[in-house]
């Protein structure tokens, strides 16, 4: 059989199908457009100027913070402030326990940090380091 006689044997993708696969974002697009859409509200909220955005997407792709990591960072924000502008995926569990003062807000941002660079469980890392007691934790996830 001839490489031609195989290719009509092959099922053709139709030119929809592959339009979608190269319209799908890659995973770097997809953090860029969130950095943008998180840049753009606290732009309308009028808590960051546009230079400040500018500065903080730079920094951002230079360090690989989070773009409100980089603006409480620099003291440009507050947590209350960047939670307003951000989605409701952050930590319910971190905002638990800084509502109920068991751990401050840097302590927060750091098991946060690390969790993003280890994997591991919100509630582990601040026990281990000694933040959280395990009876309060547990206490509060129930």
């Amino acid at each position: 059989m001839t490489a031609r006689e195989k290719s009509k044997d092959k099922p053709k993708d139709s030119a929809k199908e592959r339009s979608k696969e190269r319209s799908k974002p890659s995973s770097k697009e997809n953090a860029k457009w969130n950095a943008s859409l998180i840049g753009q509200r606290l732009i309308e909220g009028g808590y960051l100027k546009d230079d400040q955005l500018e500065e903080a997407l730079k920094l951002q792709r230079e360090t690989g913070l989070l773009l409100g990591e980089v603006c409480l960072l620099k003291g440009w924000l507050t947590y209350d402030q960047l939670k307003e502008c951000l989605p409701t995926l952050r930590s319910k569990l971190g905002d638990k326990l800084l509502a109920l003062g068991y751990i401050t807000i840097n302590q927060l941002w750091l098991a946060l940090l690390e969790q993003r660079h280890s994997g591991e469980r919100l509630g582990e890392i601040l026990v281990v380091r000694g933040w959280v007691d395990r009876a309060v934790l547990e206490s509060v996830i129930k």
